[in-house]
């Protein structure tokens, strides 16, 4: 008995072992779809979806779901970095990571999107990517339930609830919770507008921003409000106007707390707080914090002008 008992332990290792020859996926995530060669992979993916994070570590106890990952965030504590790049001498703490790294050097891409045929050298990005296709967001923040892609996104996310602000700008001292926000701004102090508009011959800093300001002359509305069918011009607005319906909030004011739907709102608040008055009525020259005060404040003219009449 025992040795039969070993021989079908034998054939059901063979087999789970040769799926990943073969590329069998029998195992499905019954919340993602995404498929696995073997169940205990599932398990290991399905704690994504659960938040379940079994492997504490003994150092901080900061708890992971994977063994692999408690495994790797162990080596921040020691430091240990026994793996050198014979290129530049970068050391790191595993094997695989030094793998990966010297593709840099080599500019190997093995890894090709199989929708748009984008090459990647590592495979880790290729997944990254596999997902603006499928659409899928397994990364989920736990304070306003918005989900994201990869976890990259999700950690920038997080800032917009933190207030941290890593990226300050070397000219004004301005810090800004994205590099990418850090390198926009940037902008403003270098003055470099490259992409010209052919319509009305406007100058931008980027690309994006011409494509975005080209719409214009167009008149082209191709994002579409899921609930009230209202269109927009850009995604980005249409982003906006959803949190109406939403009642979504993740714009909090450090000075007394009180949230807002979007930035440029926040913003216009901010100026209670400081005293700023940029608006300026053009009548009486009195000044104001918010353009939507001016333009209250204006109808006591027209009101005046009316009554003269």
């Amino acid at each position: 008995m025992p040795t039969t008992w070993h021989g079908v332990r034998l054939v059901i290792r063979c087999t789970v072992h040769y799926r990943i020859h073969t590329g069998e996926k029998d195992f499905i995530c019954d919340v993602c779809s995404k498929l696995f060669t073997q169940k205990s992979n599932l398990k290991k993916h399905y704690k994504i979806h659960t938040g379940e994070k079994d492997f504490k570590c003994g150092v901080c106890s900061k708890t992971f779901a994977r063994k692999c990952d408690l495994t790797k965030h162990l080596i921040i504590h020691t430091g240990e970095k026994n793996f050198k790049c014979g290129v530049c001498s970068k050391t790191f703490a595993r094997k695989c990571d030094l793998t990966k790294h010297f593709i840099i050097h080599t500019g190997e891409k093995n890894f090709k999107c199989g929708v748009c045929s984008k090459p990647f050298r590592q495979k880790s990005n290729l997944n990254k990517h596999y997902r603006i296709h499928t659409g899928e967001k397994n990364f989920k923040c736990d304070v306003c339930s918005k989900t994201f892609g990869n976890k990259s996104n999700l950690n920038e996310h997080y800032k917009i609830h933190t207030g941290e602000k890593n990226f300050k700008c070397g000219v004004c001292s301005k810090t800004f919770a994205r590099k990418c926000d850090l390198t926009k701004h940037f902008i403003i102090h270098t003055g470099e507008k490259n992409f010209k508009c052919g319509v009305c011959s406007k100058t931008f800093a980027r690309k994006c921003d011409l494509t975005k300001h080209f719409i214009i002359h167009t008149g082209e509305k191709n994002f579409k409000c899921g609930v009230c069918s209202k269109p927009f011009r850009q995604k980005s607005n249409l982003n906006k106007h959803y949190r109406i319906h939403t009642g979504e909030k993740n714009f909090k004011c450090d000075v007394c707390s009180k949230t807002f739907g979007n930035k440029s709102n926040l913003n216009e608040h901010y100026k209670i707080h400081t005293g700023e008055k940029n608006f300026k009525c053009d009548v009486c020259s009195k000044t104001f914090s918010q353009k939507s005060h001016l333009n209250q404040h204006h109808k006591l003219h027209t009101k005046e002008s009316d009554n003269k009449i």
